[in-house]
């Protein structure tokens, strides 16, 4: 298990800072530096939870605002989920008390297998490799889950709380809490309820026992009855551990918010007054945002890209979780099964219907509830030697060996696959066609252009040109916009030039036609124009002796920016960069 964790954190944490920040990134790491440099941190639905903008904005503070640094967390976080899959494991007879079942816990090859899928997924791996929210939601909510599953297994009240703590962690880092909150309460349903159904189904096996299904419906019941009441003296405390991470993430810190932490670790304000704010203030800011409103796009495109993602990026967790489903269905005897693959199949239905765009990243949130039913299946197939099969007679016993065939072909196709996409994903440098990147990831290398603008800091900064870059006012993107504040679509126009900028501490500012540029002076050394743009732009600068190049900014060549730069002001500067390293607290750009 150790070389498991061992081999996660290492596909996650090398060479982690190397690839160029994905729009998301860099949107999300301006915002976190901007809080460190005096803008405080409130909960914006724009960039979902605040966890991750206050752990990173505690890195950048000590290792600097670096891409390393960014995605550290999200790094950690998923290198360390294979520990997850010991909370899964069966238990030893002595650890088991009146009230717990061994029933579901894994045997030790099934728990090796879960912990090699959440090492080796390329799209856990890819993912965790990113800064968003998406890997330590799903991580949280594993090892809340297997704390849970823990506690049925032992019947020890002490996993009910250590799942509450991980569920108010799992609470700050995004939105889509709640669809893991509806599945799981589904799942639950399930697990109650499929004691009735599996007597029911006609392809049972020849012997098992077909008790009525109101009966079995009526034992399941009174078995959840005894299983609730038994873990209900824990619950108010698991809730009260819950809160204490949940409040201290959701809380509004510094000048973002009133009342605040900061209040109210000074005594300036009441701790009821700080949870109020940090649970129903939370909550009705979430109602009135964007990810709450109608959904109106094509429900067979997106669940097509997504379920494709899931094929692509996590292939042996999809074969096996059939495999185990198909298992089940023969002869029930995996209580975890079922449920978590109902909870899968939600998932897959539901996230193409409640999600605003068809990202790569979201198959992250389809395939955690399929680990467990994964590994159950991969273990199964290979205890069967499904490989092994004869071509006569054509009897039934013939065809289920087909089908195993057909199953572990599919484990072995699986086993090739990974290590492929994750040299495409993962390992190797950015491609313009990466499987599970997203469009808005920059395909080329952009640390010349980051280079350029650390030396223009201390010399005029950067200037945007062009209405695609038009803001305002400068300052009014010093924190995320709030409800009816409407200059977003412009500034995510500016990205990731925007984090390049504020992490060297440059100034910016913005003109918007070929006149006004003519007007300013000086002319900071760098401009940024959009490529519609460009012509009336280099009319104004290159007779001026700026020099250009274009950057593409998106896969396929759907975003670009043109850079003009006066090589020969920054060349006075000389080509020492570390005077550029900026200040962590108190910088306010012009």
């Amino acid at each position: 298990m150790l070389a498991l964790t061992a081999l996660a954190l290492l596909l996650r944490l090398v060479a982690l800072g190397d690839r160029t920040m994905h729009w998301d990134e860099a949107r999300v790491a301006y915002w976190t530096l901007r809080s460190v440099r005096g803008a405080g941190v409130a909960y914006r639905p724009i960039i979902h939870g605040p966890f991750l903008p206050i752990v990173v904005g505690a890195l950048f503070e000590r290792l600097g605002p670096t891409a390393f640094a960014a995605r550290l967390p999200v790094a950690v976080v998923g290198g360390l989920a294979p520990l997850s899959a010991l909370l899964f494991r069966r238990p030893a007879a002595s650890s088991t008390t009146a009230a717990g079942s061994a029933r579901f816990g894994l045997s030790d090859e099934e728990t090796v297998a879960l912990a090699a899928l959440l090492a080796v997924t390329p799209s856990l791996v890819y993912y965790s490799r990113f800064m968003r929210s998406d890997v330590p939601l799903a991580v949280f909510a594993l090892f809340a889950l297997g704390f849970a599953v823990r506690a049925l297994a032992t019947g020890r009240r002490r996993h009910v709380v250590a799942a509450g703590l991980f569920v108010g962690l799992a609470v700050p880092t995004k939105e889509n809490v709640l669809l893991y909150a509806a599945c799981a309460g589904g799942a639950a349903a399930v697990a109650v309820g499929w004691p009735a159904v599996a007597p029911l189904l006609p392809w049972r096996e020849e012997g098992d026992p077909r008790p009525a299904a109101s009966a079995a419906l009526r034992d399941s019941l009174a078995r959840a009855r005894r299983v609730a009441a038994h873990h209900l003296p824990a619950v108010p405390l698991a809730l009260l551990v819950a809160l204490v991470p949940v409040v201290f993430f959701l809380a509004p810190r510094g000048p973002a918010g009133d009342p605040n932490l900061g209040m109210a670790l000074a005594g300036d304000a009441g701790w009821l007054a700080l949870i109020e704010r940090a649970t129903v203030g939370t909550w009705e800011t979430f109602r009135s945002s964007l990810w709450t409103g109608s959904r109106s796009h094509s429900y067979p495109e997106y669940a097509g890209k997504l379920w494709g993602y899931v094929l692509v990026g996590a292939l042996p967790v999809a074969v096996g979780a059939g495999a185990a489903f198909v298992r089940e269905l023969r002869s029930p005897s995996r209580p975890l099964v079922v449920p978590l693959v109902a909870w899968g199949v939600a998932s897959l239905l539901g996230y193409p219907l409640a999600t605003d765009i068809p990202a790569p990243w979201l198959s992250i949130h389809l395939v955690v509830p399929l680990l467990v039913p994964a590994a159950v299946g991969c273990v199964a197939l290979v205890r069967e030697r499904a490989w092994e099969f004869e071509v006569d007679p054509p009897d039934a016993d013939a065809r289920r060996r087909y089908a195993r065939y057909a199953l572990a072909a599919l484990v072995v196709l699986s086993a090739v696959q990974v290590p492929l996409v994750l040299a495409a994903t993962s390992i190797t440098p950015p491609l313009y066609v990466n499987v599970l990147a997203q469009t808005a990831q920059p395909p080329e290398d952009l640390s010349p252009m980051r280079e350029t603008v650390a030396d223009a800091a201390d010399d005029g900064g950067v200037l945007f040109y062009g209405e695609e870059y038009h803001l305002p006012d400068e300052r009014v993107a010093d924190r995320p916009p709030a409800e009816g504040e409407n200059w977003l679509g412009w500034w995510l126009n500016r990205l990731p030039m925007a984090w390049y900028a504020e992490r060297a501490s440059a100034p910016t500012a913005h003109v918007g036609d070929a006149e006004s540029l003519r007007e300013t002076e000086p002319i900071p050394p760098v401009v940024f124009a959009d490529p519609s743009e460009a012509e009336s732009a280099a009319a104004v600068l290159e007779p001026r002796g700026y020099e250009r190049t274009r950057y593409e900014l998106g896969l396929y060549h759907e975003q670009a920016v043109v850079v003009f730069v006066d090589a020969s002001r920054l060349d006075r500067r000389g080509t020492d960069r570390s005077v550029h390293s900026p200040p962590m607290v108190g910088v306010r750009r012009a």
